[in-house]
């Protein structure tokens, strides 16, 4: 029981830190303009609530890190931010009235949501591997 609560406090941990790199991604796409590039209208605004509320939902969405996986840890931070990669554009932001993929935002939107959650996933996995996970 000690060892399943240590992974899942690390998991958590790899999570937040998965959320930091999510939001400093998303928030460096637009501030740089590669998403103005690919004319999608994201552009966050780097504020203490805006990172805030990644690092917490990224925290919960870092227990997916519990799941069995025996490959590389990139691999692993790339193919498990899919999972909430799709909950954003399949059922969060559509709820806002984005509509699926929220593609009221342009239509290379659902690129720039994935590539955000890899840069989020694969710094989580590398926390996690850095820690012998």
């Amino acid at each position: 029981m000690r060892e399943f609560l240590r992974d899942l406090s690390f998991c958590f941990a790899a999570g937040c830190f998965a959320g930091l790199g999510y939001a400093l991604a998303l928030w460096a796409m637009g501030h740089y303009g590669f998403s103005r590039f690919l004319h999608v209208d994201i552009a966050p605004y780097l504020s203490s609530t805006y990172v805030y509320q990644r690092v917490v939902w990224g925290g919960i969405c870092g227990l997916i890190f519990m799941l069995p996986w025996q490959k590389s840890w990139l691999t692993r931070g790339f193919l498990l931010s899919l999972i909430p990669a799709g909950i954003l554009l399949l059922i969060l932001l559509p709820m806002r009235g984005l509509g699926i993929g929220a593609l009221a935002l342009g239509t290379l939107t659902p690129l720039v949501i994935i590539l955000a959650c890899a840069a989020g996933g694969i710094a989580g996995s590398g926390l996690l591997r850095a820690q012998g996970k």
